[in-house]
């Protein structure tokens, strides 16, 4: 095997790593709330199944953006702090620069110099930035652990295991969300949260899933439950 097609692997390795982290793998009763800017945005997922499951792969360009997942199935939760989560993103949007940085070093500078044949000077600079991006975020999760409600060993077992691979430090911010979780219901939290236009979007969604789950069990308490939110949703 030639040393270009072996920079080549490593490039794509690379970029391999940070997708499959990314990606999610949804029950039929799940959604995915991010925001974008100020604005959220909702998906129940692809209609891909891998192990009955629904395939969700969030936007590649966009590392920094909180992402939550949360179940329409479960009405019983006892609701979301919504003070408590502005609060919560404020802190995640301390970790946009370096987040957004270490995804350009990483998928961007690192398959450009290896296509160069990069002198190994450049390619140990382009190490230690990547290295240094990594310790800044580990040491914004130690400053901010108590408002990401981490205590001090969760912190450091988290800076850590992103110190071990940077590829999965890019998605810090989306691992801080499925740490914490959105609690509350998905569909009382999407009309708060989404635009009306993006609500019947959803509706649909969740329309079609729960049909099929009528289908299989249509005396269920929580299904039949399930159907009447939903047409407030809507």
């Amino acid at each position: 095997m030639s040393p270009q097609t072996l920079q080549l692997l490593l490039a794509l390795g690379v970029f391999a790593f940070y997708l499959h982290d990314s990606a999610l793998l949804l029950h039929y009763d799940e959604i995915v709330l991010t925001r974008r800017g100020r604005r959220w945005f909702a998906s129940a997922g692809s209609d891909t199944r891998l192990g009955g499951r629904y395939l969700y792969l969030p936007d590649p360009l966009r590392p920094a953006a909180p992402l939550f997942r949360a179940g329409w199935l479960d009405a019983s939760q006892p609701g979301e702090h919504w003070a408590g989560l502005d609060h919560y993103l404020a802190a995640l949007a301390r970790f946009a620069a370096p987040c957004r940085l270490l995804w350009w070093l990483l998928l961007v500078a690192l398959p450009l110099m290896l296509w160069r044949a990069a002198h190994p000077t450049a390619m140990l600079a382009l190490a230690a930035a990547v290295y240094a991006c990594v310790l800044w975020i580990g040491l914004r999760l130690w400053r901010l652990r108590r408002v990401l409600e981490l205590s001090r060993r969760q912190a450091l077992t988290m800076a850590f295991e992103l110190l071990c691979c940077p590829p999965h430090a890019i998605n810090a911010v989306r691992r801080l969300c499925e740490r914490r979780g959105l609690r509350s219901e998905a569909m009382t939290a999407a009309r708060r949260l989404l635009g009306p236009g993006r609500t019947a979007t959803l509706a649909g969604e969740i329309g079609e899933r729960l049909d099929l789950a009528l289908d299989f069990r249509g005396d269920d308490p929580s299904l039949l439950d399930a159907r009447q939110r939903l047409e407030r949703l809507r």
